[in-house]
């Protein structure tokens, strides 16, 4: 039969540490920020593209229907996660 020792040295064993879960956070921060950074430079990108005059409307149509879609998913989401 196997001792609980053992089985609680096995899980022990399998959890990371403590050291290790504080550089995923710093690691998951850092990407956070930089996807945060390029999606305030596409917004910025955007809000330049509506403000200046397109006028090929192939190229408006287009502009037209990825700025919806963008618009869409961004109802979707919300920017700020909070505890319960």
């Amino acid at each position: 039969m196997i001792d609980q020792k053992e089985i609680a040295m096995n899980i022990n064993d399998e959890l990371p540490t403590i050291k290790q879960l504080k550089m995923k956070i710093a690691k998951l921060e850092n990407e956070n920020k930089k996807l945060q950074d390029e999606n305030a430079s596409l917004w910025f990108m955007l809000d330049e593209f509506e403000k200046s005059d397109i006028m090929n409307p192939e190229f408006r149509d287009k502009f037209d229907e990825v700025f919806s879609n963008l618009r869409f998913h961004t109802l979707m989401t919300h920017g700020k996660l909070e505890d319960a």
